[in-house]
Order: C-alpha cells, then sequence, then structure tokens
C-alpha cells in the first residue's frame, strides 16, 4: 500500500511540549485503518518552533517512506499474543512457557495503549519502572517485584521485542537494551535443608513419601525429574536422568546437561530396595507411581501426606488439618522440621557436599547444572570417580548424624495403614 503524498505534519505546542500532529495506518480489531496521532517531540523550553518542524520532519521521514509495511501496526499486546506465544510454543518446554505467560500477565496492564512500531526506550523504561510501585499499600514499604523479579520481567520484555525484529513488526534497535532497573528489594533468601532435617523427614513421614523424600535429598533431582524416574533407568547403583515430567507433560530435562546420571548412596539404595520391593519388584515403569500407574504428582503427595505428618500438635500428636476437635490450642511440634519446598533438598545436596570438603566442580557434575564441566556430553552415562568418592562422603557423614526421634501421628499411622 503506498501513500499518493508526503506528509508534513502539523506542529503545535501543548502542556509545554512540541508536538507534531501526522496520519499513520494502525491494525484495530483485525483491520486496517489510517487514524490521526500526535507524537511527542520536544520541551517548548529552549526550543524554537523552527526547531521543532525540523524534528518533526526527521520524524515523519519513518511514517513517508517506512520500513515496515502497514500490516505491521499492531498493539504491543495483540502481538505478544497473536504472534510471539503461538511463535514460541512450540519450542518451549510447557513449565516455561507458563512461566512467560505468567511474566506477560504482569506486564500486560502496563502495554494496554502501546502500538509495538512506536515504541522506544523511554516507554519500556516506564513500564519496567510501573512494575517497581507498590500495587497495594503495605506498611512495611516493600516493593511489588524484588530485583531478581525484575530482571526475568526485563528479559522476558527483551525476547518479545527480538521476535518483532525478526518478524519485522519494529525497527531496531531493541528498545529493551539500554533500560535500566529500577530499585527494588534484594531477592528472597532461598533455603538448604540440613542432614539432620532430612533424616527427621524421613523418618516421620510414612511410605510413599519417605522415600520420595530421601530420594530428592540424596540425589539433588529436580520434582519433575524426580517424577519422570523410571525403575529400567536405575543399575548400576545409579540412575539415569532421562525425562522430566510437569503437570502431565512428559519432556527432556531442563538442559542437555541435565541428562546425566546420579550415583546412589547405599543408604538411599536400601531404602529403595525395601520400597521397591513392597511394589512387587517391579521393573520398568515410574518409580514412583499413583493409583492409576502413572508418575505421582510430587504436590498432591505433599498435601495429603507430607504436611499432615509434619504439622502435629506437641501436646496430642494430631494433624493441625484435624485438630479442631482435640480440645486444645493447637501447638506445633518444635522439633519437626518445616517445609521449605520440593528445591530445598536440592539445595541442600550442594550445601551438604561443600559443607564436606567436596569441590563445587564435583557438585556441579552431581547437580547436572548447565554450567558442568564440558567433558560430559549428552551421551555420557558413566559417572566420574569423583561423583562416587562425593557421595560416599555423604553416606558416612549419614552414619554420624544423630537425629532426635519424633513420635509418630495419628495421621501419619493412618496413612502407613491405608497404603499397605
Amino acid at each position: 500500500m503506498k501513500r499518493k503524498r508526503e506528509q508534513n505534519g502539523s506542529v503545535f505546542p501543548r502542556c509545554g511540549m512540541w508536538y507534531v500532529r501526522y496520519s499513520d495506518f494502525r491494525v484495530t480489531d483485525g483491520h486496517l485503518k489510517r487514524k490521526r496521532l500526535a507524537k511527542q517531540l520536544a520541551l517548548i523550553q529552549g526550543v524554537s518552533k523552527k526547531r521543532a518542524r525540523e524534528l518533526a520532519k526527521e520524524f515523519l521521514a519513518t511514517i513517508n517512506k517506512p520500513k515496515l509495511s502497514p500490516e505491521t501496526a499492531i498493539k504491543l499486546t495483540e502481538f505478544v499474543e497473536s504472534v510471539y506465544f503461538p511463535r514460541i510454543e512450540q519450542r518451549t518446554r510447557p513449565s516455561t512457557l507458563r512461566g512467560y505467560r505468567v511474566m506477560w500477565k504482569q506486564l500486560k496492564p502496563f502495554c494496554e495503549n502501546l502500538w509495538i512500531r512506536d515504541i522506544r526506550t523511554k516507554q519500556v523504561q516506564d513500564v519496567l519502572d510501573g512494575l517497581a510501585v507498590l500495587e497495594r499499600s503495605r506498611e512495611d514499604g516493600e516493593t511489588r517485584f524484588n530485583i531478581n523479579s525484575l530482571k526475568h520481567l526485563k528479559s522476558f520484555f527483551s525476547g518479545v521485542f527480538r521476535l518483532a525484529l525478526q518478524q519485522e513488526y519494529y525497527e531496531g534497535p531493541n528498545p529493551v537494551r539500554e533500560t535500566s532497573l529500577p530499585k527494588a528489594r534484594g531477592p528472597e533468601d532461598t533455603y538448604a535443608y540440613s542432614l539432620e532435617e532430612i533424616l527427621a523427614m524421613i523418618e516421620v513421614v510414612p511410605e510413599p513419601a519417605s522415600s520420595v523424600i530421601a530420594t530428592a535429598a540424596f540425589t539433588g533431582a529436580r520434582r519433575g525429574e524426580i517424577r519422570g524416574m523410571f525403575w529400567e533407568n536405575y543399575r548400576d547403583s545409579a540412575i539415569q536422568i532421562a525425562r522430566s515430567v510437569w503437570n502431565g507433560h512428559v519432556t527432556d530435562p531442563k538442559s542437555a546437561k541435565s541428562k546425566g546420571a546420579i550415583p546412589i548412596i547405599s543408604r538411599l539404595a536400601s531404602k529403595l530396595n525395601a520400597y521397591r520391593a513392597r511394589q512387587g519388584n517391579p521393573i520398568s515403569g515410574p518409580m514412583f507411581p499413583n493409583d492409576a500407574g502413572k508418575p505421582m504428582d510430587l504436590n498432591n503427595l505433599l498435601n495429603r501426606v507430607i504436611l499432615p505428618a509434619l504439622d502435629v500438635c506437641a501436646l496430642c500428636r494430631v494433624s493441625k488439618s484435624d485438630h479442631s476437635k482435640a480440645g486444645h490450642d493447637f501447638k506445633r511440634d518444635p522439633l519437626a522440621p518445616h517445609w521449605r519446598g520440593w528445591h530445598a533438598f536440592r539445595r541442600g545436596l550442594g550445601t551438604n557436599l561443600h559443607r564436606l570438603g567436596v569441590s563445587d566442580k564435583t557438585i556441579q557434575e552431581i547437580l547436572r547444572h548447565a554450567n558442568v564441566s564440558p567433558t560430559q556430553t549428552f551421551y555420557n552415562k558413566s559417572v566420574s570417580e569423583d561423583a562416587v568418592a562425593a557421595m560416599e562422603k555423604l553416606d558416612l557423614a549419614l552414619n554420624d548424624t544423630v537425629v532426635t526421634p519424633l513420635p509418630a501421628s495419628p495421621a501419619s499411622t493412618a496413612s502407613i495403614s491405608s497404603l499397605n
């Protein structure tokens, strides 16, 4: 579509600023329409009308001889939802895609009136600054997002414009690149379970939760990788991480380097062997199945079995969820460990190995981080001698760790009986 003539625009002052009024195409409700628009040029103070006309001419050069087709003049929200997400959903892990959608939900209210072709660094900076403003008044004055959350939001935003540049919806450079993160609170502290907390949990929760916790704590596997563990991948005193399961979606592990073997210490091997025997010694299938034989939902296990076993009254040993008829106030057992999340087991393994003097490089190999030694490739299924020695050191430390035993709660006893 070609314009018949070049437009000069109309320069005018308003509220201490010079503006230029012009016409351009916009896609609204799927239809391409020509609209009258206004562009802010400069402050009136120190800028003559002659200079304002020069600025308008520079700006209108991109309108009179556009490099982008009129059909690409759509709102940022429409681009993200109708172009960006459909483009990436086929090549993005389901859990990652969900994270992107959560971030977009936070960004979208700040982007409703932005047209993607007109966005510059100033508009992006305004969005980031807006994200840091309090969503609601708080007595402690905390900002809405911490600094790490803002980093993730900025990275997502940059990815949106990278695709816009690639698909010629935007004429570069990427407007996110030169933005700065606004002042925000620091990241929240993460938690790592100690050996004492781990052993206390294993002792007090019933099966199969006890074996799941032991596996999480002594392999460092991620939650989805635990759900993806199959008996056929467990042999030669090691378990091969071959898949990950998230919300019923079976995918490869987080990265190619994550597809590795983890040494199994004797303490965990004994527990898994006993658990396997109770399951009828299966040779294949999920290690931790649900009633339908599919990989168990670990959050369901957490709410149904683990939390009731940990949150018990110190006086009557009844779970907090069943304590309403106990006849006295609930007082949590101070010796019972608190639940800090599944990932705290992974952090705990790294922390405990570090505490035992294991080198960082060896810990990275065991945890299969993306920056592990390049000698471990996608097809390297073996476990190094250093990794085996490190896990043996953990095994010896477990034998020397003393834990005060907790009385079994009625909820735990009932769970065990139902499972048997």
